[in-house]
């Protein structure tokens, strides 16, 4: 059976529409067909074109390499005593003679461009090189070409990223692109099945598990770097477990994702959370609703927000803990260079896809997502928000990418990303108001710093009148309060030393942001249940007016 890609290659020249094609996606990749893994150049010269007459690789590096030698001579002797050109100037135009000469005779030719985003990149016309002007122009006369349309051509151009090549190429109506995914499950244990026929030691190293286990297990990794994967298995002098395989594969994905993925590994769980008992309680029924495959019920992403030092990673890093698949963090994936901050979200919803299902968490989203209406960047804010927005919003990842946005300003956040079917639960997290909330975080967080000996009030009287911290800032008064035990010569530290650091500290010197923080996550909330008690009868005209008076007070 053909990949599915390969298919649609199939259908699409087939139906005589154009040439020359863009390939892009997982194009290193081992190619999976008839029970066997093809590297990509045996693929293309011994399955897709093995009834093409003449077949011709080429990149910068190595130059123009003939398929066989009935290519190799063929070419020979069209050029004569001409030795083969390398750079694109020089052999492009004889090529295109080549090429004329050889389809008129009705010969079959196939021409195979790999790492194109080197010949025709993606530069401004004014920046541009003769060079790369001269090869972009050819690529587009032969994707139009009568001659080429009505001959039996084909030019593939590879590629990793789209963004990466010429705007004007891939915009070219004469001109298709078709991305290779990262195999699916049953490539995958097809591909592990004959690694452990073909090494029955691996049987052996890889402690209870079947191949079908590690084919789940490996989601997300190419044939290549299962290959890898297995081969470490082989060497190891000791049987791998699960847990061993599913960090290691974590590693490859990453080093595999250039630093702009990080996966959420946590042994906590919400049980480690104090306070925010309605959030707690939402996220465990999401969980719970994962688990038990509703995918059609969960939410496609939500928006976490609430003022500064709330826990809102931390909350998210604890329902990693029991949410039942993997929660990756997107890090900063925009570039100064020309293409490369598309390149990278490119590279990013690609490997989402084939993780999936996954949990993905953007920290800071007001800040790393830009908007539709950004200027100065030519255009770039505009591309990269449209298509995350388009990817966020496929009815295909519901259930099986989650997304979350966290953010303490969620009114700088475009409103397309907040809507329903994208960012569409809102879920507020505010500092602790009640006593019992306050003990509660207070007891919490002295446990997590190594302080649970701690004689910590009992009365609820003290912590009605206690402050209403952030729990940041209660972990800075604790840490505080080690301090001074410390430097007196004292292991632990007593609440003295807790009521001393306490009445050192001073509020943070920007209560109307902190204010406006507050009000924007309350106007913000999409379910009245996750609101406390107190913030639950303000009308919208009153939040409204809070704000705009803070807004007066702040400029």
């Amino acid at each position: 059976m053909l990949p599915k890609w390969l298919e649609e290659l199939a259908r699409q020249y087939y139906a005589g529409r154009t040439v020359l094609f863009i390939l892009h996606g997982n194009i290193h990749d081992h190619i999976w067909y008839e029970e066997k893994a093809y590297a990509p150049r045996e693929f293309y010269a011994h399955v897709v074109f093995r009834r093409r007459d003449l077949v011709f690789f080429y990149n910068r590096a190595t130059g123009l390499t003939p398929r066989d030698e009935i290519s190799h001579k063929d070419f020979k002797s069209f050029l004569g005593e001409r030795a083969f050109p390398r750079s694109p100037i020089e052999l492009f135009p004889l090529l295109h003679l080549y090429f004329q000469q050889k389809l008129k005779e009705r010969r079959r030719i196939a021409l195979v461009i790999e790492f194109a985003e080197m010949l025709v990149p993606n530069t401004a016309a004014y920046a541009a090189s003769a060079e790369e002007k001269t090869t972009l122009l050819y690529l587009l006369q032969w994707a139009q070409s009568p001659l080429f349309i009505q001959s039996d051509v084909t030019i593939l151009l590879l590629t990793e990223s789209l963004s990466e090549l010429h705007p004007k190429l891939v915009s070219y109506p004469h001109l298709s692109a078709i991305q290779i995914p990262y195999p699916n499950a049953e490539e995958r244990l097809a591909f592990i099945q004959r690694e452990v026929a073909a090494r029955p030691i691996l049987q052996e190293k890889i402690e209870g598990l079947s191949a079908k286990a590690l084919s789940i297990a490996t989601g997300g990794l190419t044939l290549v770097q299962i290959e890898k994967l297995l081969a470490e298995i082989v060497e190891s002098p000791t049987p791998w477990k699960e847990g061993q395989v599913i960090e290691r594969k974590k590693q490859l994905v990453e080093a595999h994702a250039g630093g702009l993925l990080e996966f959420m590994s946590t042994h906590l769980t919400l049980e480690a959370v104090a306070g925010h008992h309605a959030a707690k309680a939402y996220l465990r029924s999401i969980a719970q609703a994962l688990k038990a495959g509703h995918h059609s019920v969960i939410p496609m992403g939500f928006l976490i927000t609430g003022p500064v030092g709330t826990g809102k990673t931390f909350l998210l890093r604890c329902f990693a803990g029991e949410i039942g698949v993997p929660m990756v963090q997107i890090k900063n994936f925009r570039s100064k260079w020309v293409g490369e901050t598309e390149a990278n979200l490119e590279r990013i919803l690609s490997l989402l896809e084939a993780l999936a299902p996954i949990a993905v968490v953007i920290d800071e989203a007001d800040t790393q997502l830009g908007g539709r209406d950004r200027e100065g960047d030519s255009g770039v804010n505009a591309r990269v928000f449209g298509r995350l927005a388009s990817f966020m919003s496929d009815p295909r990842h519901r259930g099986r990418i989650l997304w979350f946005l966290i953010t303490a300003r969620p009114d700088l956040l475009p409103v397309d990303l907040k809507r329903q079917g994208r960012a569409e639960e809102h879920i507020p997290l505010f500092p602790p108001l009640s006593a019992e909330e306050k003990r509660e975080v207070f007891e919490a967080l002295a446990r997590r710093l190594g302080m649970g000996r701690l004689r910590i009030p009992a009365n609820s009287s003290f912590w009605t009148e206690f402050p209403s911290l952030s729990g940041a800032e209660i972990e800075a008064i604790l840490t505080r309060a080690r301090f001074i035990a410390v430097t007196q010569g004292r292991e632990e530290a007593s609440w003295e030393d807790v009521e001393a650091a306490l009445n050192d500290f001073l509020p943070p010197s920007y209560p109307e942001e902190v204010a406006y923080m507050t009000y924007v996550a309350i106007l913000e909330c999409t379910r009245r249940s996750l609101l406390p008690p107190k913030y639950q009868s303000l009308s919208r005209e009153e939040l409204f007016l809070r704000l705009e008076k803070l807004r007066a007070h702040m400029r």
